[in-house]
């Protein structure tokens, strides 16, 4: 007996001769483990803080180090304000007139936004509403100094009434015209610049104004606060559309103008992740009808179905219950679609080799179930066999998920973790689970069109007398192409040559340099990731305030932070899976000392020179001035260290006294009377300068630059580096006490640690998983040349779908790519690894020249190969419909990916075994020898068959569905030649 006749052939008797209890005790298991997964919470969705950021990237240690050392001031200081528990959001209403043409400032259309921010005003939900900038108060407001009640910059809002009457044409024009005189004075240094469109100080229309508001909401209220304004503008959110999509501009009409808002009090992932989630059920369905229309069974199909959907929950169970991985958001939903069809390939493999063991050991049978001792032979070769091909592709798919443990990206990490744990669950319940379903089809279904199980089994089949074979019973039209027109195009010859064949592998092997081509194209996002549908408001912002705005909201360019006395962050302590719970505790540079005139003046000096900084590369948006610091008639630079000389009224104090007095002025002033608009809310006296039991441990300096928010990662990085020179290059001439110097971008630059571990990560994994997949190609197949020929196929799907993300979509090589990379990986090993291993098995079933092994793969492996990527296929296709733009990309990537690996699988990779694939025993490796002899034990069977031996069973029988077949009651049980997949 050979040695996997020894562990199968008991496991096989046990599901034949207790096929109800092991049914039974599976159902109990799964059930048990997926109620449990349910009642400790580990299947629902969540949001938490600072999941994509890298823990180790330089500017998130410096964001976060400066963060946990302001947060021991708020602990310690007591003159810290009080938290309320409320949240502070912005919203930002932005206006243009109806038709797109016609100037908005008119008493008509005033009204209309007087009215839209009424509805933020009157909102007795919200607990405070402070208007950042407002084109309201232009008109409508008040001046607290009746003598510039003629300054429309000098009006407030806070004394108005809320009216919103009709405003005289003569009010309006007034206030228009001194808009346009200051603005054709001071150009982009106007108050007013913010409020109008590039043409207003040449046209005196403007067609576009925006206001700011700041609000105080309860926490998880935002959505209810917002209803009013939704209401207003006929907005709210249904199935599969959010509140915030707007018409093809982006806007919504109310009145004589329209309205674009965004708000940061509402976690839109969060909100439209469950319905994108309950699509998935469309999935189910239709893999559902795919898994009937190739097993002819209902019972297989629904039986198929709820593995499959079982395997999340019970995969969770020991994803976060064993591997204590506490992470499950939204990107963990993509898995599902892989469940679906990875799941459906390994059903249609088992259930395929079955049907084939039965027609090659049992082929003298007329109608009928196998008796006891068959069944136990039939289904302990279909482990051998089966679970030998699902364990190639499991393992090999698997291992290119888990590859992404090597990313420091914390999602990415643990949707590959999450997703390799399914994967392996799918495995063994297909081992499990499955092969009572099996049984049970066999015994009482197959061969019968109703699809309600009965309690009679069928019949036992008979032997004829004869014993002649059966009848070729009729090919399904897959099989018919395979047979009929693919295999005789693929052997057909001219001369030594197989001309299709090699023509077909020419082809495919210019699409592969074209795609090779295009993926070297691939480069860092030149734009930022779109994750939101395109009708969506918050949708490309950053570009709309660009292109219409004179000079676009300061709030919406980056507040650069430079400090010192922070040495680095001690990150013990914080839980990665929920890294915004804790941040770390800051490790301070114990050489810091501000009380010596020498680190004064070297302070200062950082402070008049961080105003020269000079960029003039691509997002620097500062028309007019070369300076990185934005110029403004208000201060742009937080110099603490010159409000307190100022302050002073003198020099600064040293030693002791340089303490004493800067605690007093850090209590003691106003920044109101210092800093405007543009920069008060990045100054707070109270934790720039950080006092921690009484030592100045730190000190921090804020600017405004005209770097935007939210730059795509290609020009956001330049920008980065730009600034590292500058302070590497500054670093050197200051003192030993100030040599701490680091700064940060308030997370502007801490995205870009991200886009550029996601890039390492990708190309981490593929080096990580290519390598292992060919050690696995390689013990599979047992076959070098193979082998070869299959990593390399996997490599070109590889790279054609990333040269399809640049050539056909014009990508780049950002989030939604790089997570498609692992999937790509993922997927395209399954079809080749099949493929692989069957053409290496013919050998061990008497076929030794080329032709007749490529045939045998082909024949065997051809339909479900079919089957499988219809069914994956299609489970990803009905992401097309979600709303999520990031998953309307991954279904793509998915089909993208699944048409390349059916092509190279059966065009480039068999054309190339067709032509060049190793014969007789050139290649192999006999691993299995290998083994045996280092265990000291010789199999016999089927594996020692004579490789002059024939093929018994025509190959034109080898149906997939092998609902006619008739086995007998009584046969030989001698050595038969067996064709499996």
């Amino acid at each position: 007996m050979k040695a996997a006749d020894r562990i199968t052939e008991p496991l096989a008797s046990h599901f034949v001769r207790r096929t109800c209890l092991c049914w039974l005790s599976c159902v109990f298991l799964i059930f048990a483990m997926s109620g449990l997964a349910a009642g400790l919470g580990y299947v629902t969705l969540m949001t938490r803080d600072d999941v994509w950021m890298i823990l180790d990237g330089e500017m998130t240690q410096h964001r976060r180090a400066y963060q946990a050392a302001r947060e021991q001031v708020r602990t310690q200081s007591q003159a810290a304000e009080e938290s309320s528990g409320d949240e502070v959001e912005m919203l930002t209403f932005f206006y243009k007139s109806a038709d797109g043409t016609e100037s908005l400032f008119t008493p008509d259309r005033l009204v209309d936004i007087c009215e839209m921010e009424k509805t933020v005003v009157n909102n007795t939900k919200i607990q405070e509403v402070v208007f950042l900038g407002s084109v309201l108060r232009l008109f409508y407001g008040t001046a607290a100094n009746p003598a510039q009640q003629s300054i429309p910059a000098a009006r407030l809002l806070s004394q108005y009434n809320w009216s919103c009457e009709k405003l005289p044409q003569s009010i309006v024009d007034d206030t228009v015209d001194f808009m346009y005189n200051d603005m054709r004075n001071k150009g982009p240094q106007s108050l007013y610049a913010t409020f109008v469109d590039p043409s207003f100080p040449e046209t005196k229309k403007n067609i576009y104004s925006r206001t700011a508001l700041q609000i105080t909401v309860s926490p998880d209220s935002g959505e209810e606060a917002m209803a009013p304004v939704f209401e207003h503008l006929g907005l709210s959110y249904a199935l599969l559309k959010s509140a915030f999509q707007g018409e093809e501009d982006r806007f919504v009409p109310s009145g004589n103008i329209r309205v674009r808002l965004i708000f940061s009090g509402i976690n839109e992932i969060q909100k439209m992740a469950m319905p994108d989630f309950l699509l998935s059920f469309i999935s189910v369905i239709l893999v559902f009808g795919i898994v009937y229309l190739h097993t002819k069974s209902s019972i297989i199909a629904a039986s198929s179905m709820f593995m499959m959907i079982m395997t999340l929950p019970v995969a969770a169970l020991v994803y976060q219950g064993v591997l204590r991985v506490q992470y499950f958001e939204f990107l963990h939903i993509l898995v599902v679609y892989l469940v679906l069809g990875i799941g459906a390939d390994d059903i249609f493999v088992f259930k395929d080799t079955f049907c084939h063991i039965v027609k090659a050991e049992f082929p003298f049978v007329r109608g009928g179930r196998l008796s006891e001792e068959q069944e136990i032979k039939a289904l302990s070769l279909t482990f051998q066999r089966a679970g030998v091909a699902i364990f190639n592709t499991s393992f090999t798919t698997a291992l290119a998920f888990a590859s992404c443990s090597v990313s420091r990206c914390m999602p990415m990490r643990t949707c590959g973790w999450y997703a390799a744990t399914c994967i392996v669950t799918l495995y063994v319940l297909t081992l499990t689970y499955f092969p009572p379903v099996l049984l049970f089809w066999h015994r009482r279904l197959q061969a019968k069109r109703c699809c309600c199980p009965t309690l009679k089994q069928r019949e036992f089949a008979i032997v004829p007398v004869d014993e002649k074979p059966l009848a070729e019973e009729s090919a399904g039209p897959v099989e018919l192409f395979f047979e009929k027109v693919y295999i005789p195009v693929m052997s057909k010859k001219v001369g030594p040559v197989r001309i299709f064949a090699l023509i077909l592998f020419l082809i495919m092997f210019g699409v592969a340099v074209q795609g090779i081509s295009f993926a070297l194209q691939l480069t860092p996002p030149r734009s930022e990731e779109v994750w939101f549908p395109g009708n969506h408001m918050f949708v490309g912002i950053q570009d709309f305030m660009a292109e219409n705005f004179y000079t676009p909201a300061f709030d919406n360019y980056a507040v650069i932070t430079v400090i010192f006395g922070i040495a680095g962050l001690d990150t013990s302590g914080i839980n990665v899976y929920d890294p915004g719970a804790f941040i770390g505790t800051p490790i301070f540079d114990d050489s810091f000392d501000l009380t010596t005139s020498e680190a004064q003046t070297g302070m200062l000096d950082i402070c008049s020179k961080l105003r020269t900084i000079t960029c003039d590369l691509e997002g620097c948006d500062n028309s007019g001035y070369d300076t990185f610091v934005m110029q403004t008639t208000e201060r742009t630079v937080s110099c603490f260290l010159e409000d307190f000389q100022q302050w002073l009224g003198g020099p600064l104090p040293t030693g002791a006294n340089f303490t004493t007095q800067l605690q007093a002025f850090r209590s003691a002033a106003d920044k109101g009377q210092i800093y405007g608009d543009v920069l008060v809310k990045a100054v707070n006296y109270k934790t720039d300068i950080g006092f921690i039991d009484g030592e100045l441990k730190y000190v921090a300096l804020h600017f405004r630059s005209v770097m935007k928010k939210r730059l795509p990662f290609s020009i956001g990085t330049r920008i980065r580096d730009h600034i590292r020179e500058w302070m590497d290059a500054n670093r050197g001439a200051l003192p030993s006490s100030l040599k701490s110097m680091k700064f940060h971008g308030n997370g502007e630059f801490q995205r870009y640690d991200m886009g550029e571990e996601l890039i390492n990560g990708l190309f981490s994994g593929i080096a990580i998983a290519m390598p292992i997949s060919f050690l696995v190609l390689l013990s599979s197949t047992q076959n070098v040349v193979v082998a070869i020929y299959a990593v390399l196929s996997v490599g070109a799907i590889v790279l054609c779908v990333l040269g399809f993300c640049k050539s056909a979509m014009d990508w780049d090589l950002g989030v939604g790519e790089a997570i498609a990379g692992v999937i790509v990986i993922g997927y395209s090993v399954d079809y080749v690894v099949h493929l692989a291993h069957m053409y290496s098995e013919g050998m061990h079933f008497g076929h030794q020249t080329r032709d007749e092994r490529a045939k045998f793969a082909i024949r065997s492996m051809g339909s479900t190969i079919f089957a499988g990527a219809i069914t994956t296929m299609l489970a990803g296709a009905t992401m097309f419909v979600c709303w999520f733009y990031f998953f309307i990309k991954m279904a793509l990537l998915i089909c993208v990916t699944i048409m390349y690996s059916f092509l190279f699988s059966l065009v480039f990779f068999m054309s190339l075994l067709w032509t060049a694939g190793p014969e007789n025993s050139f290649g192999h490796i006999p691993i299995d020898r290998w083994w045996a002899s280092r265990s000291g034990k010789k199999d016999t069977g089927l594996d020692a068959i004579d490789n002059n031996g024939k093929e018994e069973t025509n190959t034109s029988s080898q149906s997939k569905n092998c609902e006619e077949d008739l086995q007998p009651k009584e046969i030989d049980e001698g050595p038969r030649t067996i064709v499996v997949p």
